[in-house]
């Protein structure tokens, strides 16, 4: 991507991620590796909400500074004597106003590199006339003959020096022919041309000045390309000889893209280079060499006309719409496919600048490097726990990390087998209710601890908990608020296909089937908690009347609700009605029944049983919000082998205890878990009707 060849149009990178994913430690990271060696500048919205054509002459200046493959700094004249003319405030009259347009030309030309020199040359010239007048030829020339030497310097002094600096006005030539031929200019020469942009309104010189801007970066990449010898890339095996021969883009990297500012700015840089575009089309009028690097942590509807939402699992149909990648993919040919027959270009339109892509959420090891400090921790916490936990989420790593760090000395298991519900802050908060203040978008309110109602976010957490409905655009009516959280929650990038954190015996039942879209594991967790705290409200009166449990409430009402969409729509049968039913069971707590409902379908399917054991071990599991998994196991399997299922019904509930545990993010992984779930497919195998055993036997082998 940071490669650049001629005439070819740079990408408006969208880094997506939600709130505190990392982005703006991205954006850092891949300043100091531009270092001296690639042109690069960067803007924080956030920090400094700036309009567009200050944001713009920040820019310029953060690129004019020395760089290590450029022989001299760059230079952006057609943007200065635009910014100079609009924030000089002429006189009515027409004459002056020329007068005072050229004085400023005249004081901006001295300020350039040729200026300067022409300076340095006016004052040896006219050193050199000081001695011939006064020097030592002054006895050799007397009277009359003295007076008109005298007479000649002072007249020519000015004339010198205007001759000198009208050879720096050479070098704005391009730059004021510019000028001229913008549609505002109307024809007119360069002087009118900057008249008329300074009785322009701020607003609406943003596009000239703009335009400008990239055409100077174009201007300075093209007649001054980087040495070659002076480039610290990396360059792969595969490249070498006249392959290794490139230009590098010039990067511009914007935080707060999202913000009111940010976007006023990146609208108006994407519509300069549409301008450049449609008055130099063909001529590579947009080929400026800069990419934009933006982190947005909100999806943008102009961009779904060429990019599939995240939240999708597959692009629409018969449109040109295609999947967001991961940033370690992107690629300049993957974007620059829209421009290919059959993909529909339309570079009237701003979706077609446009390249969004997703941040890598941080690797296991990243995590680790975060949390295996050594600082004497109370509380210690594997690291593929709080990787699985905060499915590498930067801001929710630190949260941990701040919060283990914080424990007191005495910390109990419960701190340490129950992050969430059992770490508080000193005034007694637990972190999930801080991270949910933290984390949820602006019109989505976090639940208080030990509150009896559950919030929207809450309710929109157990909807998406149930991996079918990620695509179903038919919403349950009894639940009023769910359509606008659902809206917010994937506006503000919450809810992807990239959070699913697919189990190792997803692809034994569902093959290549595309990954369903979840809501973050971190948000997700932390919402379930709050909804596992929140208890019956203390009421007096019988036990009877008090409010039922939340937990029990919401999954309860919501299978309901979804078992009368689908009957309105599919009828009151349905093979997979009958399994989300089961999913919800589970959640609710019916491990018994539900473990004997899928004994039941054992010799049918393998294949599809696999799939459906998948699906029902993906239920949120209330027991670990409680207790440690290993006691959580013990408590589901207690007494199963005495009460007299065969083999199957009892290997079929340790499998669906096991991998139901296992899914949850807080339980911690190990050889000895995996020797029990391969000794439980195994198990099935030998004991099955079916002649054909396969499913079981992939299964099995995924945890050997």
């Amino acid at each position: 991507m940071i490669w650049r060849y001629p005439d070819q149009r740079q990408p408006v990178v969208a880094l997506l991620g939600p709130r505190q994913s990392g982005k703006t430690s991205m954006l850092r990271s891949l300043s100091r590796g531009c270092g001296s060696t690639v042109v690069h500048a960067h803007l924080d919205f956030h920090e400094n909400p700036l309009d567009p054509v200050s944001a713009a002459a920040l820019v310029a200046f953060q690129m004019m500074r020395g760089w290590d493959t450029l022989r001299r700094s760059p230079v952006f004249h057609r943007f200065a004597l635009g910014l100079l003319a609009l924030n000089e405030n002429l006189e009515p009259d027409r004459a002056r106003a020329t007068d005072q347009i050229r004085g400023l030309i005249q004081q901006y030309t001295r300020g350039t590199r040729r200026g300067r020199f022409a300076t340095r040359l006016e004052e040896a010239v006219d050193a050199t006339m000081d001695v011939v007048a006064t020097g030592a030829l002054s006895p050799l020339v007397q009277g009359q003959a003295r007076e008109v030497v005298t007479a000649v310097r002072e007249r020519a002094r000015p004339v010198i020096g205007s001759l000198l600096q009208s050879t720096a006005r050479w070098g704005l030539r391009d730059a004021l022919r510019w000028h001229v031929g913008i549609p505002e200019a109307e024809a007119a020469g360069s002087l009118d041309a900057l008249i008329r942009l300074s009785s322009a309104s701020r607003s609406a010189a943003v596009g000239p000045l703009l335009a400008a801007f990239l055409a100077d970066a174009k201007d300075q990449a093209d007649h001054h390309p980087a040495l070659r010898s002076a480039c610290s890339c990396e360059l792969p095996p595969q490249y070498a000889g006249r392959a290794a021969r490139h230009d590098h883009a010039w990067v511009l990297l914007v935080d707060g893209a999202q913000t009111p500012a940010g976007r006023r700015f990146l609208a108006a840089l994407v519509a300069a280079r549409m301008r450049n575009e449609h008055n130099d089309p063909g001529t590579g009028g947009a080929a400026d060499p800069l990419v934009v690097l933006a982190a947005c942590d909100q999806w943008q509807p102009e961009w779904t006309t060429r990019w599939c939402e995240p939240w999708r699992t597959t692009p629409l149909p018969d449109t040109p719409q295609r999947r967001v990648p991961l940033l370690t993919r992107a690629t300049r040919a993957h974007w620059a496919r829209q421009d290919e027959t059959g993909a529909g270009p339309d570079p009237a339109s701003a979706a077609h600048y446009w390249y969004p892509v997703w941040l890598d959420p941080m690797s296991e090891e990243q995590v680790s490097d975060v949390t295996d400090d050594s600082a004497s921790l109370a509380a210690p916490v594997a690291s593929s726990v709080v990787h699985a936990l905060t499915g590498g989420h930067w801001g929710a790593v630190l949260a941990l990390q701040e919060q283990r760090a914080s424990a007191p000395p005495d910390a109990g298991t419960a701190v340490r087998d129950r992050p969430l519900t059992g770490a508080v802050d000193a005034s007694g908060r637990p972190l999930w209710a801080r991270a949910l203040e933290t984390c949820l978008p602006e019109g989505l309110a976090a639940p208080a601890p030990a509150e009896a109602v559950p919030p929207p976010v809450v309710l929109a957490a157990a909807y998406l908990a149930d991996m079918r409905t990620a695509d179903d655009p038919r919403v349950p009516l009894e639940t009023a608020e769910l359509p606008r959280s659902l809206e917010l929650l994937r506006r503000n990038l919450w809810v992807s296909t990239f959070f699913h954190r697919p189990s190792r015996i997803r692809e034994v039942g569902w093959g290549d089937a595309d990954r369903p879209a979840v809501l973050h594991p971190w948000l997700s967790r932390c919402a379930l908690t709050a909804l596992s705290a929140a208890g019956p409200a203390d009421a007096a009166g019988p036990e009877a009347e008090r409010p039922a449990d939340p937990w029990h409430e919401v999954f309860t009402r919501q299978g309901r609700a979804l078992a009368a969409l689908a009957a309105t729509h599919n009828g009151s049968g349905g093979v997979a009605r009958e399994e989300q039913q089961l999913f919800y069971d589970l959640a609710l707590g019916g491990f018994a029944p539900v473990a004997e409902a899928l004994s039941d379908r054992f010799d049918r399917d393998h294949r599809a049983w696999v799939r459906l054991l998948d699906y029902l071990a993906s239920a949120p599991c209330r027991p670990v919000h409680e207790q440690s998994a290993q006691q959580a196991y013990a408590v589901l399997l207690s007494g199963i082998e005495q009460t007299g299922r065969d083999v199957v019904a009892v290997a079929t509930a340790k499998l669906l205890a096991l991998l139901w545990l296992y899914n949850d993010p807080l339980t911690e992984r190990s050889r000895r878990w995996d020797a029990q779930i391969e000794e439980g497919f195994e198990r099935l195998a030998h004991n099955s009707r079916l002649l054909d055993v396969s499913a079981l036997q992939q299964a099995g082998a995924l945890f050997a």
